[in-house]
């Protein structure tokens, strides 16, 4: 295989992998393989150029995400084989079959079989490669789906000239042990270490020089002395101090330092000057903001402007922030929901007495002695947050303490809609993200919730309350 792009070539071992296992022998090829990897990890691209380096062997390719449902995917499946083989073999007369029809597996399963007998006229067995990209992405995925897909080629007729095999890419290993009994053949693919990552990024560079922005700043500050040798230096520097600067925050994530890259690059290019462009420390100083903060806030969109702009704004002329006391509450929990250990939680934030005032009435706090400024925000369920955001939120008693109807009213603040609607609005500013993309059941056990904001802005969010969030923690955040 004569693949010489960076990705692949730190892949060798997964390329040889796929070598024992796809092949245009149908005969030798397994029915099901799988490709396991967490994003970025070069899965879908390193089985792209295994394909294009072996022209002989035939694939179509589908991404469960797109097609959201099942269903969809059952007609995608045939639709795509059947425009596959009609252009492989053109010369063989064939009638279309409906894809809307396959509404079930048993329907697909007929479909392909009607579909695989108009070939059997071919001189040689033909063998097609079906590559299900993300298949653990389907939105409805559940259980009993992939075992129905696995089987699949129990069920098409052994004897057609076609043989139909599957390849699945997944991203997490914890939907592929359910299957472990079934012993797939499975290939994993490790995370880039930062040299791979570098290596790969660096490949941008000429992407990097054509970009009009530093086409522009050259005109403007009038460097004509510079080569395209030395342009590709500034480009490659800038692509590894980003990648030195990130690489800690996004996991050597592929996508987000590509991300992050295309969203610093104009603005590093503004600080390039006649003068320093041969220097690089001089202009990483002038520009040495971008590589202190990812600078992209809370990832908002520009049109509504809510979160980034409110927060910075609020920041610079010290204001409290345009969130309802309930919302800056449930940011304030989230927060301490993804930086606080589960197993202090009925040692921090039970309420035994009300006799005792003051920290002891809530109970004994274990602070946090790493700096979540350092770590990734640990994900949590909605039980959790719930738990703690009643356990925090201050409920003003209308009635004298000692009475009769104050032993009536409701000491904890309760989750009615009214909170439900708060954390809709969090999540819709991205101030705490969900692991869903769509169709969020926000009392879902199943989903899972992280905080979105630093602890310069939790912090004061949390003053604007008079709650002191940093009692929570250790001194080394002040």
């Amino acid at each position: 295989m004569n693949v010489i792009t960076p990705e692949v070539a730190f892949r060798e071992y997964q390329a040889k992998c796929l070598a024992s296992y796809i092949s245009a022998d149908p005969s030798i090829t397994p029915s099901n393989l799988i490709l396991q990897g967490y994003s970025g990890t070069g899965k879908t691209y390193t089985l792209k150029e295994y394909f294009k380096a072996n022209p002989d062997l035939h694939a179509v390719w589908l991404e469960p995400v797109e097609l959201v449902s099942w269903k969809p995917l059952l007609q995608a499946i045939a639709r795509t084989v059947q425009y596959k083989l009609k252009k492989l073999f053109p010369n063989v007369s064939t009638m279309d079959y409906d894809p809307l029809q396959v509404e079930e597996p048993f329907l697909l399963v007929k479909t392909l079989h009607n579909i695989f007998a108009q070939y059997d006229s071919l001189q040689e067995n033909a063998c097609l490669f079906l590559v299900l990209d993300g298949f653990d992405s389907l939105q409805d995925l559940d259980a009993a789906l992939f075992n129905k897909y696995i089987k699949l080629n129990e069920l098409l007729p052994t004897d057609s000239k076609i043989n139909l095999k599957f390849i699945y890419t997944m991203l997490e290993t914890s939907f592929l042990q359910r299957y472990s009994t079934h012993c797939i053949p499975t290939v994993m693919f490790p995370r880039y270490n930062v040299d791979e990552v570098s290596s790969i990024l660096v490949t941008r560079c000429g992407e990097l020089v054509e970009d009009s922005c530093l086409r522009k700043r050259i005109i403007e500050e009038r460097i004509t002395d510079c080569t395209d040798d030395q342009f590709q230096s500034v480009a490659a520097n800038f692509i590894h101090l980003i990648v030195q600067a990130f690489h800690s925050y996004t996991g050597n994530d592929m996508f987000a330092l590509n991300d992050l890259i295309d969203f610093k690059w104009p603005e590093y290019v503004s600080h390039i000057t006649k003068e320093n462009i041969f220097e690089p420390l001089t202009l990483y100083k002038s520009a040495i903001k971008l590589f202190i903060s990812t600078g992209d806030g809370l990832g908002t969109n520009e049109q509504d402007g809510s979160a980034v702009n409110m927060i910075q704004d609020n920041l610079k002329n010290n204001q409290t922030y345009d969130l309802s006391i309930i919302s800056k509450y449930l940011l304030i929990a989230s927060y301490i929901c993804s930086y606080l250990e589960p197993r202090y939680d009925a040692s921090i934030f039970s309420r035994k007495t009300r006799i005792i005032q003051g920290r002891a009435a809530y109970g004994r706090r274990k602070k946090k002695e790493v700096n979540p400024r350092y770590l990734q925000p640990s994900l949590f369920a909605i039980e959790r947050l719930l738990a703690i955001f009643q356990a925090i939120f201050p409920m003003e008693g209308k009635a004298k303490s000692g009475s009769l109807s104050a032993l009536r009213e409701e000491p904890l603040m309760r989750a009615n809609i009214e909170v439900f609607q708060n954390l809709s609005e969090l999540h819709t500013l991205q101030l705490i993200a969900t692991t869903m993309n769509k169709n969020i059941d926000y009392l879902s056990p199943k989903v899972r919730w992280k905080v979105n904001v630093p602890w310069e802005i939790i912090k004061e969010i949390s003053e604007s309350v008079q709650f002191d969030i940093s009692d929570y923690f250790s001194d080394v955040h002040e």
